[in-house]
């Protein structure tokens, strides 16, 4: 915190770092952050009533806002609920008491304790809307999905290499990286965060392919129109026109 010029970022935290002390300091320094907050947090407040409504990645999102003083500074709690998240979460409950032998795993489903669930609680400094913190607290995920896909899909997690090949090696990890975060730049600069992920994009594109014919001819496969949609909407010309 003393070492970068934390006033120009907005700083995307994982549950594990709050503390109280750490979301003075960051208030003090006059620093932006999100910092989302485990469900046991007593900062919590599940009396919250969300009424506030947007879509993200084709999920109904519901939020609430409440004002707090933290250190004598203010700051913002912004509970969430995702109503398809807090269906599954209570659905797992209830084969887990099952599983668990519960005696009491009859009961009616509306004396287990759901507040939290489907619920994520985020602290904030920034006063933009609700569905723009979120959207940014979810890149987070996008990024550490970038790392499993670098060493679950691109297997770039280990090697058998020595001295300058491997950083040869990290090199094209790196360049891989890239590519990826690239292509979520112009999911973004589209306007399709909430929509599609690379994966999602990049398994559509896939859809379409080259067919090479005995006689030496070359056709594409025909391009469905969501592709030819997703392609319009990103503004990018790798379809040959004949």
């Amino acid at each position: 915190m003393d070492e970068f010029p934390l006033k120009k970022c907005v700083i995307i935290l994982d549950r594990g770092f709050y503390s109280i002390k750490i979301v003075v300091a960051l208030l003090s320094l006059g620093t932006s952050f999100i910092q989302p907050l485990r469900r046991n947090s007593k900062l919590i407040d599940y009396s919250l009533e969300p009424d506030r409504l947007f879509a993200y990645r084709g999920r109904g999102i519901k939020y609430a806002v409440k004002e707090l003083q933290l250190g004598g500074r203010r700051a913002r709690l912004l509970l969430y609920e995702d109503v398809l998240l807090r269906g599954e979460e209570h659905s797992n409950l209830i084969k887990l008491r099952l599983a668990d032998g519960d005696e009491e795993a009859d009961q009616p489903a509306a004396e287990i304790d759901e507040r939290s669930h489907g619920k994520i609680s985020i602290l904030t400094d920034l006063d933009w809307g609700g569905d723009r913190i979120y959207g940014l607290y979810k890149e987070r995920e996008d990024i550490e999905q970038a790392f499993d896909a670098m060493k679950n899909e691109l297997e770039n997690d280990k090697s058998c290499l020595g001295d300058d090949a491997v950083r040869g090696y990290l090199f094209v990890s790196f360049l891989s990286l890239y590519l990826y975060f690239r292509v979520l730049e112009m999911i973004m600069e589209a306007g399709l965060a909430g929509k599609i992920s690379v994966s999602e994009l990049l398994f559509q594109l896939s859809k379409v392919y080259l067919i090479k014919y005995g006689d030496g001819k070359e056709r594409l496969s025909e391009v469905p129109s969501n592709v030819e949609g997703l392609i319009s909407k990103l503004n990018i010309d790798i379809l040959p026109k004949n």
